[in-house]
């Protein structure tokens, strides 16, 4: 018999016992025997954190340049744009997980997107997320807001195309 064969006859034999090796219960429920909640959560524009636009647009440029799905005005059509009334902003669905909280100095935490410091978190939101910090786990992501846009004029059914300043909406999470 090869060592194939064998190898073959071994996981035909024991295939039925696959419950032994793979267990049917996630690490979480392991852990905590229910699964994990949301303690804490905040939402905030980077445009609130720092005033300094070019900081944000390195950071905007930075996620573009590092995304993998690249799907522009959120992989529509201009045709299908234009049955939106709102603005589709060409990088909408571009994000990054890359957002790290830094506790710094006193009680303040400073923010980091894609290993670019943007600001440090506003004092209200700093005390809430330095208590979960400690005892919690940390999601965080940051979503581009801004740019270039299409937005279907209503009247003409023309398609418009501008931009705003580029932004990010950050979500942290505490779990």
């Amino acid at each position: 018999m090869s060592f194939y064969e064998g190898l073959k006859n071994f996981i035909k034999n024991h295939s039925i016992k696959s419950d032994q090796l793979i267990p049917s219960v996630s690490l979480k429920e392991q852990k905590h025997k229910y699964p994990l909640t949301i303690k804490h959560k905040l939402q905030l524009a980077a445009s609130d954190i720092s005033r300094n636009q070019q900081t944000i647009d390195a950071i905007v440029n930075k996620i573009i340049k590092k995304d993998y799905s690249k799907r522009s005005f959120g992989g529509k059509t201009e045709k299908e744009l234009s049955t939106y009334n709102k603005k589709i902003y060409q990088y909408e669905s571009y994000r990054t997980n890359n957002v790290k909280l830094v506790p710094s100095q006193d009680t303040n935490l400073e923010l980091f997107v894609e290993d670019i410091y943007l600001g440090e978190l506003p004092d209200v939101d700093a005390q809430a997320a330095l208590h979960y910090l400690q005892s919690t786990i940390l999601m965080s992501f940051a979503y581009v807001t801004g740019g270039p846009y299409n937005q279907c004029d209503p009247s003409s059914g023309q398609m418009m195309h501008d931009s705003d300043p580029y932004d990010l909406t950050i979500f942290i999470q505490f779990s």
